[in-house]
């Protein structure tokens, strides 16, 4: 992935500015790189997309606490699409407070990258980023998620006017979408200011939604989160985004965005768990059975005598299921053996009598290590 700067150095902005203060600075830079500013400027239009990137990430507050939390791992390895995360900056965020009617079709040519207006027969898509625990990743749940999105006002039935006749042609582009301009020997079309491009007006407005035809409602939304899902990784429910702008249009989807807590005990890699586990010096010495936690409760394990600090047992399918196939990768219990750091009188004394009783075949890496120092 190519290296991307911070978003907010990019608009210069401190991490504590405002929602006005990001508006400020992206307007003034947008209107500095806009591309019809700098015609035929590859270098502009890029840093143009760059800071409406910022901008887009910045300006949603969920986006931005994912942001300042994860920095650009948060969105995922693909990072920000033009064509879907533009695409709904358009839908969901009303631009034109920032910018009135200067930029013109400049949207158009964004959300397709071909000029052509976007598609109006289909919903937006929304995205949501939830957090799971370590064990309801690694045993696979369900749980309940709230979804703000966009659905069909239900008194007007998604046509935005009260009598439900929906639109009719606009009166100031006859249903073009278009107004044109004569600039000397050129002629300019931009969007249509009255009915911003769409062809269409609507007569009677509906009060509920202000003629939109949609209104935002929240939901609670059923999520499936596969056992052993991984941090970072997008679901996607076909149907649930937001409805679209015309009534016979299709719903866009609902993207969740599922990041894993670390636990207590476990850490991943793969398929398999790891677990440290503390164990006296005495059980290391001696051997013992001790207790150990898995993801379905504590099992039994021998430590046969003589174990070495941070010896690794293999426990076989109590790791974590494989979502590409079948079975389960191990758990690992390393041991760590720890020395006591506070002796009583009596174990003391007793410590004296072992070390005079020591016999180096009993550590032959001490005894190596004392042969290497003699020889040198």
């Amino acid at each position: 992935m190519d290296h991307k700067r911070d978003y907010y150095e990019v608009l210069g902005v401190p991490k504590s500015a405002s929602l006005d203060d990001l508006k400020k600075a992206y307007r003034d830079l947008a209107l500095k790189y806009h591309p019809d500013r700098n015609p035929g400027n590859k270098e502009a239009e890029e840093k143009f997309k760059e800071i409406t990137e910022a901008y887009e990430v910045l300006s949603d507050p969920e986006k931005r606490r994912t942001y300042d939390q994860f920095g650009h791992a948060g969105f995922g390895p693909s990072g920000f699409d033009w064509r879907q995360d533009f695409g709904r900056v358009r839908a969901d965020s009303d631009f034109s407070d920032i910018f009135g009617d200067l930029f013109g079709n400049l949207f158009d040519i964004f959300e397709t990258g071909t000029g052509r207006r976007a598609d109006r027969s289909r919903g937006s898509d929304v995205e949501v980023r939830i957090s799971v625990s370590f064990r309801e990743a690694a045993l696979g749940s369900e749980k309940y998620i709230s979804v703000s999105r966009f659905d069909p006002c239900d008194q007007c039935g998604g046509t935005g006017s009260r009598s439900r006749k929906g639109k009719i042609a606009c009166s100031q582009c006859r249903g073009t979408g278009q107004v044109k301009y004569s600039q000397g020997f050129f002629t300019i079309a931009q969007p249509c200011p009255r009915c911003k491009g769409t062809g269409e007006n609507i007569s009677d407005p509906c009060q509920n939604c202000q003629g939109n035809g949609r209104v935002r409602t929240m939901h609670k939304v059923l999520i499936r989160i596969p056992a052993g899902i991984e941090s970072g990784t997008t679901l996607r429910l076909k149907g649930l985004g937001n409805a679209a702008a015309s009534p016979q249009g299709k719903r866009g989807d609902l993207y969740v965005t599922v990041f894993v807590e670390r636990d207590e005990f476990f850490k991943r890699q793969d398929d398999d768990l790891y677990c440290e586990v503390p164990i006296p010096l005495s059980t290391a010495v001696l051997g013992a059975e001790i207790e150990v936690p898995t993801l379905t409760g504590n099992v039994k394990l021998k430590i046969p005598p003589g174990t070495q600090n941070g010896t690794a047992f293999r426990l076989r399918n109590l790791g974590l299921p494989r979502v590409s196939g079948y079975g389960k990768g191990s758990l690992f219990v390393v041991v760590r053996v720890e020395i006591p750091r506070v002796l009583s009188r009596e174990e003391r004394r007793l410590w004296e009598q072992l070390q005079g009783l020591e016999d180096t075949r009993s550590y032959p890496d001490v005894k190596a290590y004392r042969d290497r120092i003699g020889k040198s």
